[in-house]
């Protein structure tokens, strides 16, 4: 019986593949959902999702539904996934026809390499977000409304975000400028309807002092608020550390005036928040402790 039905399923799977259904038609052998095409929204956006992430974002957390839809989409042509990096079990991006379907704008992303796991963290928090139901916008999204004229102004508006100026040739709206030249681009942005938006950082690994001192001056110059949620070593980097006799040995932060000196992050309001990386996949957050332990 099992031979049989490992049969059946080789055979669909074949089929699928030679009409290329993308489950939109009738006749394709299965049928789209909603929670297929959210998928497909999110992993163009975040470019890398693992199943745990796209359960708990698509299917309230079911494994097992999520593995047979991204299934029925990699046989469709719309996903890829692998599982060659062991800690991150299956990991699934969109192809073009994936991306085409998902209709945000955005081709499909680069397969993962060796940023894989800065890449599922930055998924990990963003899709935290939007459940809280915060809108969100990614790197790719940020990038890609800045590379056209306007459009980085009109998707503000959209969003109901009051723009301060048009911005001129050049000059970034949603990214910050870093020194005469340079541009930081943010890990995240988060959208606060009639306010503006805030820059959200996902730190697994120390800066060099001097890189880490550049980014906060951008976003001090630019007056953005920005949530930097990071490991243990990048916490200290950012806001200091109890020294040996209990007086408080500053960090970054305080150095160039984002956080008041003697004391870790207050909470009590300012452009810089800090707070320690947690992720909802286990795995990603099992592994980004793992490597910050090793830096």
């Amino acid at each position: 019986m099992g031979t049989r039905k490992t049969g059946v399923y080789r055979e669909r799977a074949e089929r699928r593949r030679r009409t290329q259904g993308t489950g939109e038609a009738r006749g394709d052998g299965w049928q789209r959902t909603e929670a297929d095409e959210q998928l497909l929204r999110l992993a163009t956006r975040y470019s890398t999702l693992t199943l745990h992430q796209a359960a708990y974002a698509c299917w309230g957390g079911r494994i097992e539904a999520a593995r047979r839809r991204v299934r029925l989409m990699a046989e469709a042509g719309l996903l890829r996934r692998s599982a060659e990096v062991r800690w991150a079990g299956t990991v699934v991006w969109t192809t073009e026809r994936g991306a085409r379907v998902a209709g945000v704008g955005l081709g499909a992303p680069h397969p993962p390499g060796e940023r894989l796991l800065h890449r599922l963290a930055l998924a990990d928090v963003g899709l935290r977000l939007e459940a809280q139901g915060h809108t969100v916008l990614a790197e790719r999204e940020v990038r890609t409304a800045e590379a056209a004229p306007g459009r980085a102004a009109e998707l503000l508006a959209d969003l109901g975000v009051p723009v301060v100026h048009e911005g001129t040739r050049g000059e970034p709206l949603l990214a910050v400028r870093a020194g005469a030249r340079a541009v930081h681009w943010p890990d995240l942005l988060l959208v606060l309807p009639g306010e503006g938006v805030a820059a959200v950082e996902v730190e697994l690994t120390a800066k060099t002092p001097g890189s880490l001192r550049q980014i906060l001056r951008a976003y001090g110059q630019a007056r953005r608020r920005v949530l930097y949620l990071a490991t243990a070593p990048v916490v200290r980097q950012l806001q200091g550390r109890p020294g040996p006799a209990g007086q408080w040995t500053d960090g970054v932060a305080q150095d160039v005036g984002l956080l008041p000196s003697g004391g870790p992050d207050p909470g009590t309001g300012g452009l810089l928040r800090v707070r320690p990386f947690a992720a909802v996949d286990p795995a990603v957050d099992r592994q980004a402790a793992r490597h910050a332990q090793r830096r």
